[in-house]
């Protein structure tokens, strides 16, 4: 080999360095999120909002898929990886899914964390109180939780969830001891009653008091994306416009389908029926077709004897038109209440079980509430 070849073998040689480092140097001040950010969600319908914000840029992963159902979720192992490599989750909150609390703040901590429940522009509904629903206000609302809520990851805040308890005072500022040791026993037993009324009334898997079914008012869904556009938007800045038209287009689409909807639940209107469990209390009152009552409370309580009696009764003299169960849960109840009467049985999935995921559920969703409701209800 010449010197004159071994210089312009050297040369090469350095010029390959040199753009081997300046390559290396631009991936590493490349977008932190060229193919969007890491976003997990819990329900379907979550996702599919979700999915529909991220379109064009990226696909949300989804914890609570199939007929599971978000009361009593339990995390599998396989799953924690994707809250570990979270950039942004996005969940109702724990009055829906307590068991997924810990998890989230502990594996998610670095994420941005959004509970939706708390976002601005949600319509509050408070949990109604027993199965019975006729004897109280379905309009009562709470606006209580309307601020937007992201924790972001950069410390150690956490909520306070606890559930504020009532507290009797049975008698100890204006009554002597004697008078205060009688109704003792009286007092107990009252206590352990209005606990046991508690369990039974407000056995949901919530912290709060209000009704965290949300998703199931549209108005409440476009919310929804709404916040969910502002939180990317904040997280991956450059797909920031992507993310403004998603969720503009998504409540076109969603607001598109009210008259339809409107106009397809008519008939059903004052026709009574039951649903299995208080899930829909927000399409309800949104839409002015109340249900007489529920089967339960919460589905991980099993009613007992004296509900299911009690719920026969209502079916058989009140004239209920239908009985609905749901797909995630065992059907053998709804057949026992509708026992000895003319009401027929109907579904109805507050999550889109048998759906699709994508960003096209969510509308099928609300689409599908009306239809099963006025396939069963209609004369």
């Amino acid at each position: 080999m010449t010197e004159l070849t071994a210089m312009q073998n050297a040369r090469k040689l350095r010029l390959a360095l040199a753009a081997s480092t300046l390559l290396a140097g631009s991936a590493l001040t490349a977008p932190a999120f060229a193919d969007g950010p890491n976003v997990v969600t819990t329900i379907k319908p979550v996702h599919s909002i979700a999915a529909a914000v991220m379109a064009g840029v990226g696909t949300p992963h989804i914890l609570i898929d199939g007929a599971a159902s978000p009361h009593g979720f339990a995390l599998k192992p396989s799953q924690a990886f994707l809250l570990q490599g979270a950039d942004v989750v996005f969940w109702v909150g724990p009055e829906l899914s307590s068991s997924l609390e810990k998890p989230i703040s502990s594996m998610a901590d670095k994420a941005a964390r959004v509970e939706l429940l708390d976002v601005e522009g949600i319509e509050q509904l408070k949990w109604r109180e027993g199965d019975q629903f006729e004897s109280h206000d379905h309009g009562e609302q709470d606006d209580h939780r309307h601020d937007d809520h992201v924790d972001h990851g950069h410390d150690d805040h956490a909520h306070d969830h606890e559930k504020t308890a009532e507290k009797h005072d049975h008698g100890h500022d204006d009554h002597d001891h004697d008078k205060d040791h009688a109704h003792d026993d009286d007092a107990h037993e009252h206590e352990e009653e209005h606990a046991a009324h508690d369990d039974h009334e407000h056995g949901h898997d919530h912290a709060g008091s209000n009704d965290p079914h949300i998703w199931l008012n549209p108005e409440n869904g476009i919310a929804i994306a709404n916040a969910m556009a502002t939180t990317l938007s904040e997280v991956d800045p450059t797909h920031a416009d992507t993310y403004q038209a998603n969720a503009k287009a998504f409540a076109e689409k969603v607001s598109g389908l009210e008259a339809e909807i409107s106009a397809k639940l008519e008939p059903a209107k004052g026709r009574k029926f039951i649903v299995f469990h208080d899930a829909y209390h927000h399409f309800e009152h949104h839409y002015g077709i109340e249900a007489s009552g529920a089967i339960t409370v919460t589905p991980e309580a099993l009613a007992s004897a004296e509900q299911v009696a009690e719920i026969q009764s209502r079916v058989r003299d009140q004239n209920v038109v239908c009985v609905f169960q749901e797909p995630q849960f065992d059907s053998k109840l709804v057949n026992v209440v509708i026992e000895g009467s003319n009401a027929k049985v109907g579904v109805l999935d507050p999550l889109g079980t048998e759906l699709t995921n994508g960003p096209d559920l969510y509308p099928a969703l609300l689409t599908s509430l009306a239809d099963s409701l006025v396939d069963c209800l209609k004369s």
